[in-house]
């Protein structure tokens, strides 16, 4: 009983989080996508990074899974001394988090003479992760992918970013509508200046 008690729990609160994440995009509606087929890291883009970043772990596991959603979204990795359309880079960080304690007592009537067998306490985290394609003939920005997500304790999913990238890159590449929308408000707020 106290197994099921602890997996209800878990779920919710996994649920919760994972509805206080965001992933939002932004782009040049100058960018010639249909021209971008391969990609690089920018040069030094393991330098400088902070937080959860700095370890090469956490680096590696980044770019293994933006690699993976690079490839689907139709952009290969340049070989030798090829120049690439797109740089990518990235960086993140992790926010001080918030100690959380929910009880397990009240969801299923337990009995609270034992408060410790009742009681989950964790530190939730909030993570930004911030990817940019970067044109290499223009050197602008052309496409951005902005995930903050609401990382809980033990029980989180350990797919959480491999979700957000997905949920990141299924925009990718913009459709000629949202380019065209995009250019139109720019050109409206531009004008309004």
């Amino acid at each position: 009983m106290r197994r099921l008690a602890l997996a209800l729990v878990t779920g919710m609160l996994v649920t919760g989080a994972a509805r206080a994440g965001s992933v939002d995009v932004d782009f040049s509606p100058k960018a010639d996508f249909k021209h971008y087929n391969t990609w690089a890291w920018i040069p030094g883009h393991d330098q400088g990074l902070r937080g959860v970043l700095a370890d090469a772990t956490m680096r590696e596991r980044v770019e293994r899974a933006l690699t993976v959603r690079l490839k689907t979204a139709g952009l290969l990795p340049v070989t030798g001394d090829e120049k690439p359309d797109l740089y990518v880079r990235y960086q993140g960080d992790t926010g001080s988090g918030k100690e959380v304690t929910t009880s397990l007592g009240s969801l299923l009537h337990y009995n609270w003479a034992d408060p410790a067998a009742a009681t989950l306490q964790f530190t939730e985290q909030a993570a930004a992760l911030i990817v940019d394609l970067v044109d290499v003939k223009t050197t602008t920005l052309a496409w951005r992918l902005y995930i903050h997500e609401t990382y809980g304790g033990p029980s989180d999913t350990s797919d959480k970013l491999a979700r957000s990238l997905d949920k990141g890159f299924e925009k990718y590449p913009p459709t000629a509508a949202e380019v065209a929308r995009k250019a139109r408000a720019m050109e409206k707020s531009s004008g309004a200046k």
